[in-house]
This record gives C-alpha cells, structure tokens and sequence, in this order.
C-alpha cells in the first residue's frame, strides 16, 4: 500500500504556512509539525514538553503547541491542542513537513480506506 501524504496549511493564531507535505501516520498518537514550520509561523514554544514513543521504543521529549491544520481542498480548520514540534519522527528526504497523527484523523473524522 505504502505511505499515504496529504497537502495541508499549518496556521498559528493568523499565520498559516504555505502548502506542505503531511505524513498520514496511524501509527501516531499525536500530530508532529517540524521545526522550520514553527518557526516560520513564529510559534513561541512552550516550557511544557511531552513525552512520548519513539517507533523503536526511545522515550523522548518535545515541546508542544497549538495550532489549525487545513486540508487540501477542505474548507474546515481542525484545531489541535496539543502538538509535537520535533524533526526526529519527519522524514526529511520525503520532504515531509508534518506527520498527522490519530488526533488529527478522529477531531477531522477521517475514514481511511485500505485496498486488498
């Protein structure tokens, strides 16, 4: 089947980013934005950090925000309140930008279907 990607905009307060590259990851409980879209959208970082699981088990820790994510094509933003911002899970070759976690598929709800 391989690797699902979506286009979104990742907006902070009135700033949203340009059109990125998102990881659909079922596999994640929380959505990842990197740190040149933080950046970018002048997101200040919070001192709170999260931990959470690395795929091979590492227990790591990351700060969090909040902020919008618009799908290509849809009108609605989805409001995540507590996000990653860490590049560790991105996969930078694949120009990835944001990993869309479970989070994001429920308050979105998304159905995802798989071929046979």
């Amino acid at each position: 089947m391989g690797r699902q990607y979506v286009d979104v905009k990742v907006c902070s307060d009135d700033r949203c980013s340009e059109w990125v590259v998102a990881f659909i990851d079922t596999g994640a409980d929380l959505t990842v934005i990197g740190t040149r879209i933080s950046e970018k959208l002048g997101i200040v970082l919070e001192k709170t950090e999260r931990e959470w699981a690395a795929s091979d088990g590492d227990e790591l820790y990351s700060p969090i925000t909040q902020v919008e994510i618009i799908e290509d094509g849809g009108r609605e933003r989805i409001s995540l309140d507590e996000v990653l911002v860490d590049d560790r899970p991105l996969d930078m070759e694949s120009n990835e930008d944001v990993l869309l976690g479970l989070d994001y598929l429920q308050k979105a709800k998304k159905v995802l279907y798989f071929d046979d």
